[in-house]
């Protein structure tokens, strides 16, 4: 998908930090066990006699919905990635099931880098936002990323002047 130019080396793959996919993760367990939750509840309430096939027919469709629902969870956070070359950062976005944006900026046109940690739990796991203002073109943001700090010397030190950094291990 991605095609090296000559003497262009990858730094990193960054996905969202895994906490990001947690949060989801839990919402999506309450919604695939509300029904085991609500059908006693609900026969508590009285004598309801219903017919088990359309029962059993919506049941299985919610939980066909809910699993989709996680799919495109996984598949959002697995294909959100962004690869930081020597010469260049690759974002590749996944907006949907089958909808894909690909963009790309040289790192020499890079003007500012700006961090923000958006609460207590991202301050204590360590991950962030990382903005990137390059000249003439449109902001840039790596969203929910970890080691933002780590992330942000590797950009700013290839922007300036192509250096090499000795400790650039990729960050999963």
């Amino acid at each position: 998908m991605i095609h090296l130019r000559p003497n262009e080396k990858i730094l990193m793959i960054v996905h969202r930090h895994w906490f990001v996919l947690l949060g989801k993760i839990i919402a999506g367990t309450f919604l695939l066990l509300l029904p085991f939750i609500l059908t006693p509840v609900m026969a508590s309430f009285g004598n309801l006699s219903w017919d088990i096939a359309p029962s059993l027919f919506f049941f299985v469709l919610y939980l066909m919905v809910i699993l989709l629902v996680f799919l495109t969870f996984w598949l959002d956070y697995y294909f959100d990635v962004w690869i930081i070359t020597t010469e260049r950062i690759v974002d590749i976005e996944q907006r949907g099931l089958f909808n894909r944006e690909v963009s790309e900026f040289i790192l020499k046109n890079v003007q500012d880098v700006t961090i923000t940690i958006p609460g207590m739990i991202a301050t204590f796991l360590k991950f962030g936002n990382i903005v990137i203002q390059t000249a003439g073109e449109r902001s840039f943001t790596i969203k929910e990323v970890p080691d933002v700090y780590h992330i942000k010397n590797v950009i700013i030190d290839y922007s300036k002047n192509g250096s090499t950094i000795t400790n650039h291990g990729g960050t999963q």
